[in-house]
């Protein structure tokens, strides 16, 4: 049996207490259960844990108990490649898909320090397994391993168990070529204009697994306190026994959960309603807002308590271009300030001077994204309203040249293409273009918010029988005013289920939302008019 070095690097997570090391779970770090787990596998031969200084003495004290190889490189620095991965897997949430063309194993992945970890272990094999997956299946990563053995050809074996229930198998030489040009193993089954095949998880490369297991829509990571508390209400009647349950159990566990976490995963706050453009799939310019800009007091207040969350998306969006914002750089370094930690921006980076493009490539947001919905300029025209596209393409130009004056990664620059009958024709070609040229390109289907605009979708992709809306068990909408309304569909705040104002963030979560949820799960959506309009409830 082929014996692989099981490795675990922690340089994605952060200082303090919110990393594996010393977060708990029932009473024990994460960290602790990860390796606990993995010592049942029997394809393991050694294991290595890859840190910063600033983590080594709590990784230490849970080693020593197991004879564990650590490697601490010094104190924290920043690694570019390595933080754009981390930004990238900040915004996802199944093992592969990511921003940059990543998948759930690139966390922590830094080629250089994973080569000299081999050298010093003389590693042939290594299987990378992230430190906060404290419910990995030992079977199933026996599995891949073996799978590995048995297809010696292929320089990385994977599966598509869901996060945090499985790991990689990565060989020495694929490492070594990694390494030398800083990238990232995910690339691998990512799809590579230049490079077309068949989809990796039809090769070789891919180690079979139960269809629960692929198909979950459940993370298994314990990486915030969030999954902590998920992870342990689902797994409440397995005490005693949790530490040998295997992956189809947990995935059973999890699905069979019905209660809601106490704060959103993902606020879209609106911080204006204007715009540069006037895209004949979006209200801006078709519909009349009247709002206005949403208050730095207001949003201050906003983030300390959404900072309860330490796992919260924040993308400032809504009908108007953030960026618009004559506070737009006080708003994210209050979102910062209050502690939160994944921020994305949606623009269409027009009317902007390149001071200001300058300053937006050096802020500390995770994530840009610009509708450019064209390759030509009257496609552009007509989609946007505006004779704009030479003007865009310049400052992206701009915004790539300054990220690289700084030597950094992120903000991750994502060109977003919403595909409606107008532009339909460019989209093939725009991707392979943007996904060349930055590395991430999103496409995105139109919609005519519940019946108030013209439709503009190229067909209807909501699935023909109904169901709850799952996005309102995880996101939350908060519009320029102030108002909390139900969804990103309410641009006129028709369904407003509370204030900035005057209510907690909490509790309009926990009541008003809750009593929305309610009536999407008895099928009584025709209660809420814009529900009863919607074609959209089925998106994730």
């Amino acid at each position: 049996m082929m014996r692989a070095t099981a490795v675990l690097s922690m340089l994605h997570e952060p200082f303090g207490e919110r990393n594996s090391a010393r977060r708990l779970f029932r009473d024990r770090p994460v960290l602790w259960w990860t390796l606990e787990r993995l010592r049942a596998a029997r394809s393991i031969g050694s294991t290595a844990i890859l840190c910063w200084e600033d983590q080594l003495a709590g990784v230490k004290f849970i080693a020593e108990e197991q004879d564990i190889y650590v490697l601490a490189k010094g104190p924290r620095c920043v690694v570019p490649a390595m933080d754009g991965v981390s930004a990238a897997r900040r915004w996802a949430e199944g093992w592969r898909g990511g921003l940059m063309q990543t998948c759930e194993f690139d966390r922590g992945f830094h080629g250089p320090w994973l080569m000299e970890l081999a050298v010093k272990l003389s590693a042939d094999t290594m299987v990378l397994i992230d430190p906060a997956a404290a419910l990995v299946d030992p079977i199933l990563i026996d599995a891949v391993i073996h799978h590995a053995e048995t297809n010696p050809e292929a320089p990385l074996v994977f599966s598509q168990a869901a996060p945090g229930l499985s790991g990689v198998v990565l060989r020495f030489e694929l490492l070594k070529q990694l390494a030398s040009v800083n990238s990232h193993p995910g690339k691998f089954i990512h799809y590579q204009p230049t490079q077309p095949c068949r989809d990796p998880i039809a090769e070789k490369a891919c180690a079979a697994v139960a269809t629960p297991i692929a198909r979950t829509s459940h993370r298994f990571t314990l990486d915030s306190q969030r999954q902590v508390e998920r992870i342990d209400r689902a797994t409440l009647h397995l005490n005693g026994e949790l530490m040998q349950t295997g992956a189809e159990e947990l995935v059973r566990s999890l699905n069979e959960m019905e209660s809601c976490d106490s704060l959103p995963r993902e606020v879209i706050v609106e911080l204006t309603t204007r715009r540069a453009t006037r895209p004949v799939f979006m209200p801006a310019g078709q519909l009349a807002m009247g709002r206005e800009d949403l208050s730095l007091e207001m949003a201050k207040d906003l983030f300390d308590q959404l900072a309860e969350a330490d796992d919260l998306r924040l993308t400032f969006g809504g009908v108007g271009d953030a960026l618009l914002s004559p506070c737009f750089f006080e708003m994210v370094q209050a979102a910062r300030q209050a502690g939160i930690a994944a921020i994305h921006a949606r623009t269409d980076l027009l009317e902007m001077t390149p001071e200001f493009i300058a300053r937006l490539a050096a802020t500390s947001v995770d994530v840009v994204s610009i509708q450019i919905p064209a390759i030509t300029a009257v496609t552009y025209q007509s989609v946007m309203g505006v004779d704009g596209l030479s003007r865009v393409l310049d400052n992206v130009k701009t915004f790539v040249e300054q990220r690289w004056k700084r030597g950094q990664a992120t903000p991750i620059l994502v060109p977003v293409f919403t595909k409606c009958r107008e532009n339909l024709a460019e989209m093939e070609v725009w991707y392979d273009r943007w996904l060349a040229a930055l590395g991430s390109a999103v496409i995105a289907g139109a919609n005519d918010y519940a019946g108030q605009i013209p439709d503009r979708a190229v067909a209807d992709m909501s699935p023909p029988r109904r169901r709850a809306c799952g996005r309102l068990a995880s996101r939350m909408h908060v519009l320029s005013d102030g108002k909390i309304v139900s969804c990103e569909q309410d641009v006129l705040g028709r369904q407003s289920l509370g204030d900035l104002a005057t209510d907690r963030v909490a509790e309009v979560w926990a009541q008003r939302f809750a009593a929305l949820r309610s009536d999407h799960r008895r099928g009584e959506w025709d209660k809420h008019s814009l529900c009863g309009n919607c074609r959209e409830w089925h998106r994730p």
